[in-house]
C-alpha cells in the first residue's frame, strides 16, 4: 500500500512534468494572442520616432514587426537601473529595433532571455584579464550594452536613442546585443525563399572565411569598411556585421557582396532591397 506522503510525492511529480509538458503550448497561445493584438497608437508612434528602420520596412514586414514587438513586450521583463524608470516607450523602443532581427526567422522570440537591464547612461563593468604569462589584473570597462548571459541583455538607454537618431551610421547598440544572443542561442538558419536550406556548419565555414579575410586586412593596417572592432573575434564580427547588414545595406552589399549575402542567408531577409521597394 502507497504511503500518503508517496502519493503526495506522486502527484507532485506528475504536476511537473505536467506543467513542463503545458508550458511551451501556453507561451506559444500567449504569444500568438499578444502578436495578433494592433500594435497601440502611442507605441506605434514611439517606435516611428525611435526606430527609423520601420518606415523602410515593406507593409508585410511592418505590420511583422508591430506584432512581434507586443508580443516581446509581453514576455519579457524590462528593469530600470541605477534610478531608472523604464516607460512604455522605452520597453517598445528596445523591442523594436531586437524584432527586426527575427522578422525573417521562424524561430521563437528570444526564447532564453528573460530579462532587459536598462542603464541611463553607460555603465562600468569590471572584468579580469589575464595575459600569456598567467598574470591577472582587474580593470573597469564602459559599456553601452552587454550580452550578459543568455537571459539578461544589459542596454544604456542613452545609447539606445542615439542608435535610432544615428540610423545608417553603422552603429546600433540593440542590434549587436541582440546579434550577440542569437549567437549564443546558437540558431540555425532562416528559411530559404527558394531552394533547400544548406547545413548551418557550410555557412559556419563560409563566415569564418569572411573573418580570415577582415583579420588579414586590419593587420597589414589596410582601410575597411567594416569598423576594425569586427576583427576581434568571430563573436564581435558577427555582431558589428549585424549591425551594418540593416544600417548600411546597401553600402555594405557594395563593399562585401559575398558576406552581405551570408547574413542574408541567416536573417532571412535583404534589407538593401527596402529601400528601392
Amino acid at each position: 500500500m502507497i504511503s500518503s506522503a508517496a502519493t503526495a510525492i506522486i502527484a507532485l511529480a506528475l504536476a511537473f512534468v505536467a506543467w513542463l509538458l503545458l508550458a511551451p503550448v501556453l507561451r506559444a497561445r500567449r504569444h500568438r494572442r499578444a502578436a495578433a493584438a494592433p500594435l497601440a497608437p502611442s507605441r506605434v508612434d514611439a517606435v516611428e520616432r525611435n526606430v527609423p528602420i520601420r518606415a523602410q520596412l515593406p507593409l508585410g514586414l511592418r505590420d511583422r514587426l508591430d506584432g512581434l514587438v507586443a508580443a516581446f513586450v509581453a514576455e519579457k521583463t524590462f528593469v530600470g537601473c541605477n534610478g531608472l524608470t523604464v516607460t512604455d516607450e522605452m520597453r517598445v523602443t528596445i523591442a523594436a529595433h531586437a524584432c527586426v532581427l527575427v522578422l525573417g526567422r521562424p524561430h521563437d522570440l528570444y526564447p532564453s532571455l528573460q530579462s532587459i537591464l536598462v542603464y541611463p547612461t553607460p555603465f562600468w563593468v569590471e572584468e579580469e584579464d589575464e595575459d600569456e604569462s598567467g598574470l591577472v589584473t582587474r580593470q573597469r570597462r564602459v559599456l553601452a550594452g552587454q550580452a550578459w548571459d543568455a537571459s539578461r541583455i544589459i542596454l544604456s538607454w542613452e545609447d539606445v536613442v542615439a542608435a535610432g537618431a544615428a540610423h545608417d551610421a553603422g552603429y546600433n547598440v540593440v542590434l549587436h546585443e541582440f546579434a550577440h544572443h542569437l549567437d549564443y542561442e546558437a540558431v540555425g538558419l532562416a528559411e530559404p525563399e527558394a531552394g533547400p536550406r544548406r547545413p548551418l556548419e557550410g555557412w559556419t565555414l563560409d563566415l569564418r572565411r569572411q573573418f580570415d579575410r577582415l583579420t588579414e586586412q586590419v593587420d597589414r593596417g589596410a582601410d575597411t569598411f567594416l569598423d576594425p572592432y569586427a576583427a576581434e573575434d568571430e563573436a564581435e564580427f558577427f555582431a558589428v556585421v549585424s549591425e551594418e547588414f540593416f544600417e548600411r545595406p546597401v553600402a555594405f552589399r557594395a563593399a562585401h557582396p559575398e558576406l552581405y549575402a551570408l547574413i542574408c542567408e541567416f536573417y532571412g531577409l535583404d534589407p538593401a532591397g527596402w529601400q528601392h521597394a
